[in-house]
């Protein structure tokens, strides 16, 4: 009984040990894939994110911007609590951000298909998440001037 004992927690101890981590520090270092499941490259993500970006008649103050900076951050919900891991992408204009939520994936990490993007809401990433729903907020209160735009791949 006690071989078996510590038979299974050397096994729960070696299935623990297998879990790599990912350093979200060295984006070059992760492998991405798109909400489809394909493999992606950091290039096509920016070449991608820049045509969701600069689409529409709506938002001129978005046209011909160009991704200049990806990060991922952790945020947590203002109304489940949940944490969710998204990668933030900044524009030559520094006050145009945008943000796709991300989930550990195979290898790496899958980019959901929705995207946010916030107008002139600060000088950083204001997206918010609300129950799954993607706000552009400073914790929880609007922003004057600010201009939500949300986006769905498909």
């Amino acid at each position: 009984m006690k071989k078996t004992i510590l038979l299974l927690l050397m096994a729960l101890f070696i299935i623990s040990c297998n879990d790599s981590t990912i350093d979200y520090a060295d984006l070059n270092k992760i492998a991405f894939y798109n909400f489809e499941g394909n493999e992606v490259d950091l290039d096509e993500i920016k070449k991608d994110w820049n045509k969701t970006i600069n689409t529409g008649d709506h938002l001129e103050s978005l046209y011909d911007q160009r991704i200049s900076k990806l990060n991922i951050r952790i945020i947590q919900d203002n109304f489940t609590n949940e944490e969710s891991l998204i990668i933030v992408a900044q524009t030559t204009n520094k006050n145009i951000y945008s943000g796709k939520v991300i989930k550990r994936f195979k290898n790496g990490m899958q980019l959901s298909n929705r995207t946010v993007t916030c107008a002139n809401c600060g000088p950083e990433f204001q997206g918010e998440l609300i129950n799954g729903t993607w706000i552009c907020a400073n914790n929880g209160e609007s922003i004057d001037d600010c201009t939500k735009t949300s986006s769905l791949d498909y």
